[in-house]
């Protein structure tokens, strides 16, 4: 089906005129049967296709500020004075609608079948700000929705832990308008207004009495609820303060740090500080936030930070030869994307160690089969059994880049790329561009000789006598040599088509033996701790850093290396940042 584009402002319209439509009026009505059950009419849809169907964005016409998190300000010119970026809507990402619904209703929901998350801006928080909804994506929104309502009020003890009583179908209803405020509260981020209760109210009477049942009417009331934009989208628009100054709205900034942080809705407490206005204070913020990360769903303040910069997502589509990796199945790969972000979490959480420490860990979160793979001991392990585990002080593999969640995400079906594994290294970890190859050039390898064997090493050697080709793959190659001692899946191996590898290489023309030693280099390495600085604030700011945030950036950096490089601080720091509430008025 074609897309549907329309502008923010249009979004804003909508989401101010006709809060609680649900997804088949928010898509102008073009999708037969969806929005409610036969005979009932949707809400009041307000303007004609605007609402979910449409590109969520910054009011500046052309979106958001442009580049990349691994590009660089350059030069020695005067630090430019800092200036917010646009007010932006936000469609949940994948994991954040999955997170919401669970958290609200307690079911758990196939996100894989709803539309993709964009990651423009290479994270998906960012891309969320500019991700286009088509016509088959409004479906599938809905379809999830429904599916989830569905099974709760199927369930006698589910529908009567939701509701907490037992509705009547009237208009008058206090139970029914009590559950939708209460609802409604958690699942827009914000207290309704009499006038969307009213609407909510009118579908559930409208549904109770073309169904002739008052938990039907309470049922699609809530499918609205959930179906509105007000749900599906995260406004971060602002508000001007006395001071002149524009900034996220309390509720705003609730949402902003529950999905930072928790990567779902905020709980009654948050909106509870929301509503006192304890959120305009630096103090106000802090204390929710450590309250926050001292939860168990605060790991995830680093787990879904992990994930998104180390593109785990990458893990589940990539295929391998299965006549080669037959153990590649999809317990191995859950593995592989546990086993990082639960590294990169106890770093953070239980260790309280550098973040640079993350190139040098021993540690690993392992299965069975992760274990066999790393070469440990997996008694009492099974594949859907995990157990913290250490390799040994002497193992070839170390840190997060000797993680099989790294290495088999930079390769093909048959074997590893140094040449992407150091694109990775370079562009990601180090924030320095890689500019894409001459067009008129052939990117790809020579094919290798059936009477002439050859290591990737000799292979990228012979490549690189192109002067085209030199120039760039001297910036990639040297660094993901190192990792040549691992196959596609992350395995350890000592040759490559019957020879001896070499897996020496180089950090910025300082040389490294092998694995071990890179990891042991990065581990100390400033230029990896700025970049991670750069990374996490568009992260968590959700929009690419911009040389107007060199200043905010360079007092982040200063405190994260005071702090000593730790995650949590780096969590902290951000957010009491002013710039974290800052949003720029619309054009």
């Amino acid at each position: 089906m074609p897309e549907m584009k329309l502008s923010a402002s249009r979004i804003v319209q909508h989401l101010a005129v006709c809060g609680v439509a649900v997804l088949v009026a928010c898509a102008g009505g073009g999708v037969e049967g969806v929005g409610g059950p036969p005979g009932v009419t949707p809400v009041d849809a307000g303007a004609p296709g605007s609402g979910l169907g449409a590109s969520a964005g910054a009011f500046a016409s052309g979106g958001g500020a442009s580049g990349a998190p691994g590009s660089e300000t350059g030069g020695a010119a005067p630090i430019p004075l800092f200036e917010p970026a646009p007010g932006m809507l936000r469609r949940l990402t994948r994991a954040q609608f999955g997170n919401a619904i669970h958290d609200l209703l307690g079911v758990d929901v196939n996100t894989s079948e709803i539309e993709p998350d964009s990651w423009n801006g290479e994270f998906a928080v960012i891309g969320a700000s500019t991700v286009v909804t088509s016509e088959n994506g409004v479906e599938q929104y809905q379809a999830a929705i429904e599916g989830a309502l569905s099974s709760v009020f199927a369930d006698a003890s589910k529908r009567s832990q939701l509701l907490g009583c037992t509705p009547t179908g009237t208009s008058s209803d206090a139970c029914l308008r009590g559950f939708l405020s209460t609802m409604g509260r958690r699942a827009w981020r914000r207290p309704l207004e009499t006038a969307e209760i009213e609407q909510l109210v009118s579908v559930a009477v409208n549904a109770s009495t073309t169904l002739s049942s008052a938990l039907e009417g309470a049922h699609w009331a809530t499918v609205a609820l959930f179906a509105s934009p007000n749900f599906l989208y995260r406004p971060e628009l602002g508000a001007n303060g006395a001071d002149g100054g524009r900034r996220l709205t309390d509720y705003e900034m609730a949402a902003r740090l529950s999905f930072l942080i928790w990567n779902s809705i905020p709980d009654s407490t948050l909106l509870d500080a929301a509503a006192s206005g304890a959120l305009s204070t630096t103090q106000g913020v802090r204390t929710q936030v450590d309250r926050m990360l001292a939860t168990q769903s605060g790991r995830q303040a680093i787990g879904d930070f992990a994930e998104e910069y180390m593109r785990l997502d990458r893990i589940g589509t990539q295929a391998k030869d299965a006549a080669l990796f037959p153990e590649y199945d999809a317990a191995l790969q859950t593995a592989m994307v546990r086993d990082m972000r639960g590294t990169w979490e106890a770093v953070a959480f239980d260790d309280q160690l550098s973040a640079l420490s993350l190139f040098s860990t021993r540690k690993v979160i392992a299965n069975a089969p992760l274990a066999k793979l790393y070469g440990l001991d997996s008694t009492g392990l099974d594949a859907k059994t995990f157990k913290v585990l250490t390799l040994p002080e002497d193992s070839k593999r170390l840190g997060i880049l000797g993680k099989a969640g790294f290495l088999s995400q930079f390769a093909n079906q048959k074997e590893g790329s140094p040449t992407l594994r150091g694109k990775f290294m370079r562009s990601a970890l180090m924030c320095k561009n890689i500019p894409p190859p001459p067009a008129d050039v052939n990117a790809m390898l020579a094919d290798l000789p059936e009477d002439q064997p050859m290591t990737k090493r000799q292979r990228l050697e012979q490549h690189r006598t192109q002067p085209s080709c030199a120039g760039c793959h001297s910036l990639m190659d040297p660094l993901g040599l190192p990792l040549e001692s691992f196959d596609a899946i992350g395995r350890y191996r000592t040759t490559d088509h019957g020879l001896t590898i070499d897996s020496s290489g180089e950090v910025d023309s300082t040389p490294v033996a092998d694995a071990r030693a890179l990891g042991l280099a990065l581990s100390s390495s400033t230029t990896i701790a700025q970049c991670l600085v750069r990374n996490y604030y568009a992260y968590a700011s959700g929009h690419v850093a911009r040389p107007v945030d060199a200043s905010v950036l360079n007092e982040l950096t200063t405190a994260f290396r005071a702090s000593g490089f730790k995650l949590r601080d780096l969590i902290v720091d951000t957010v009491t940042h002013t710039a974290f509430s800052a949003v720029a008025p619309p054009p």
